[in-house]
């Protein structure tokens, strides 16, 4: 599997599919990440990461080749007209359209993150809107697919807040269940909408991938 798919790219932002397995930028592993991948695409050393994908997380991200284009995309994602939806896979039957809010703090030694009271320490409201797709048995155990749309962008915001729901992703180590564990091999969470203006030309951009090339779901949510 490639490490990313150009969905769209210009002189001034670039437009992709990370796939699972890629490490949004550098960390103490040392491994490649798509930072380093970008500046040997690009042919240049800056690469403007304007928002990230946790290292198992598949599908679109924008990120910009230029410093006033990382600016005014950043700008857009803080003020909520960078709109992002992922498709995820859930435990358990979820139907319908809700609003989940909560505190999340994060320890960064462990780099995992808790929903906290309000108030506490350190942490920072979280919101975001899920909507219901389609239920479904995958080998006996009940799951939903659903849409979520972030409101805000914190670490690991949409696996923490699910499993703080009692819907945790499907295939989530960290979040999840063991019985979750079994049903597919990664967390089943993928980038599948973004929608921007383009900081230059000011058009408005729409991508939409449905779904990872590893994602199956026919084989997530058999009977």
């Amino acid at each position: 599997m490639k490490p990313f798919e150009v969905l769209f790219e210009d002189q001034h932002l670039i437009v992709l599919s990370k796939a699972p397995g890629v490490l949004s930028q550098a960390d103490i592993s040392g491994e490649d990440s798509l930072v380093e991948l970008l500046r040997t695409h690009f042919g240049r050393h800056y690469v403007g990461l304007v928002h990230r994908l946790d290292r198992n997380t598949s599908g679109l991200m924008v990120v910009a080749k230029r410093s006033k284009s990382a600016e005014r995309l950043t700008s857009q994602l803080q003020d909520g007209r960078l709109i992002r939806k992922y498709r995820a896979v859930l435990e358990g039957t979820f139907t319908g359209n809700a609003t989940w809010k909560h505190w999340l703090l994060k320890n960064e030694k462990t780099n995992e993150v808790r929903a906290v009271k309000e108030g506490t320490s350190g942490a920072k409201s979280a919101a975001l809107s899920v909507k219901s797709i389609a239920n479904f048995l995958t080998h006996g155990e009940p799951v939903t697919l659903v849409e979520f749309e972030l409101e805000t962008g914190r670490s690991h915001q949409i696996r923490v807040q699910s499993a703080t729901m009692k819907h945790a992703l499907i295939g989530d180590p960290k979040y999840g269940t063991p019985k979750g564990m079994k049903l597919f091999s990664r967390p089943a969470l993928h980038s599948s909408f973004l929608e921007f203006e383009h900081p230059i030309t000011k058009e408005v951009l729409q991508f939409e991938q449905i779904t990872a090339t590893d994602w199956d779901f026919d084989a997530i949510t058999q009977n």
